[in-house]
């Protein structure tokens, strides 16, 4: 994916476009859709291999084709993602006949993209790299109504961020005030902060509506937090941060910062 492949396509005006996000994530109902998709997926493989054991992986295994005709938007095909010959009915995911289903739950903009990633990044078989040549399509109700292509670039790329890896995380970690900070015994904590640059890499703002904590399963955005407010202390002695341009923009930039006994021992002073 990250190289230029994304795994949905679109097919409009004689091209076939890579695509992002997945439409069908857009869908009210896209979270009972996957697991179906991705069992029936599972199903046809081990009929095919005549396996006599079924592991379903509830990852997205799949992907998926979309065309646009007369403005409107149609899902035509869900095939494996990793052999696109294995496909499966539309019929068996959704309650149709039809080989095509409308997108008319779409109301909000695609991304169609072309050429070597930018900035590339990649989560679980998801896209969520930058191109040099984006076009944003427009959908109300899946129509299309408007498209606006776009150039994007690295505008500015940090020499402090691009160092060796370890001198950064060295850098990070040797920073964190471990014993100001409540017992971490049992735990693993990571905090994500986002931050906006300026045009010249420093730091405009921090962005607190994306900035949180995740411990275990909970999600934690309380500014005060003691382990947010290091981390973002931290985030703010970063010297220069990459300035992306997306869309016309600055893209925010984010610091995750993990804390647990095993980091504190090997950081701490």
């Amino acid at each position: 994916m990250a190289n230029g492949q994304s795994t949905d396509v679109l097919i409009w005006k004689s091209d076939t476009l890579n695509l992002y996000p997945n439409p069908l994530e857009l869908k009210a109902d896209w979270e009972q859709l996957t697991p179906v998709i991705t069992s029936q997926i599972e199903i046809n493989r081990i009929e095919k291999s005549k396996d006599s054991v079924i592991l379903i992986n509830f990852w997205r295994n799949y992907k998926t084709e979309w065309f646009i005709e007369n403005d409107s938007l149609y899902l035509t095909d869900l095939s494996s993602l990793y052999n696109s010959e294995k496909n499966i009915g539309l019929n068996k995911v959704f309650s149709t006949i039809e080989k095509r289903i409308f997108a008319d739950w779409v109301n909000s903009s695609l991304t169609t993209f072309r050429g070597t990633c930018t900035v590339c990044m990649g989560i679980h078989h998801k896209n969520t790299s930058i191109y040099p040549n984006e076009k944003l399509l427009e959908f109300k109700n899946g129509v299309l109504i408007k498209t606006t292509d776009y150039k994007n670039s690295v505008l500015r790329e940090s020499e402090f961020l691009s160092y060796d890896p370890n001198i950064y995380y060295s850098f990070i970690y040797r920073n964190v005030e471990w014993s100001k900070l409540p017992d971490l015994s049992n735990k693993h904590l990571q905090v994500w902060v986002s931050v906006e640059p300026r045009k010249n890499g420093k730091l405009r703002n921090i962005d607190w509506k994306n900035t949180y904590l995740i411990d275990e399963s909970n999600l934690i955005d309380d500014p005060e937090n003691t382990y947010i407010k290091e981390a973002v202390r931290i985030a703010k002695k970063i010297p220069e941060w990459n300035v992306v341009i997306r869309h016309d923009k600055i893209l925010n930039q984010n610091l995750s910062i993990v804390f647990n006994e095993q980091i504190k021992k090997k950081y701490g002073l």
